[in-house]
């Protein structure tokens, strides 16, 4: 063996010029073979909606015509009714609900006198907070507040208002 056999090899000088000019054409070529993969896709997903053949529908499956493309959805269709119950239950949008039943039907659930000189303004948290026209008409509804309470739970179908309180409009 020769002395330069043993000489350890130094590592090549790097150049910052020429690895930058490698990224960028690495760069280059990682965008464009996405944008390619992505148009190949496009075309595969074009095919595949005209050459879609519906078989038989059975049981269970109903064909829903669509803008682009036809879809073949499972299961039987359901009460639009049902579906929306069902995602106020899991979102618990009831209570909401039901409070703002009472808000757009306030009148009904307190009568004429008292709805012209006040309106609801929040539930939250079992507390009522209506807002009075004058102080007066507060002062009215303070000593109101235990059958404006039974009237609002009775037209919500269960009690959630535990509290009234009364504050003045500006």
């Amino acid at each position: 063996m020769t002395t330069e056999d043993r000489r350890p090899k130094r590592p090549r000088r790097r150049d910052p010029v020429t690895e930058t000019k490698q990224a960028r054409t690495s760069d280059l070529d990682r965008a464009t073979f996405d944008r390619e993969r992505a148009r190949a896709a496009r075309r595969r997903a074009k095919l595949d909606r005209e050459n879609y053949q519906p078989g038989p529908p059975a049981e269970d499956d109903f064909v829903v015509a669509d803008r682009s493309q036809v879809k073949r959805v499972t299961g039987t269709p359901q009460p639009l009714g049902e579906v929306l119950d069902a995602v106020m239950a899991t979102r618990h949008w009831n209570e909401r609900m039901r409070s703002a039943h009472v808000f757009s039907n306030w009148e009904d659930v307190v009568g004429a006198d008292v709805a012209r000189n006040c309106s609801p303004v929040r539930l939250v948290g079992g507390v009522l907070v209506v807002a009075a026209n004058s102080p007066s008409w507060a002062t009215q509804l303070r000593y109101l507040a235990p059958r404006l309470r039974l009237a609002v739970n009775t037209a919500m179908g269960e009690p959630m208002v535990e509290r009234v309180e009364v504050t003045v409009r500006s």
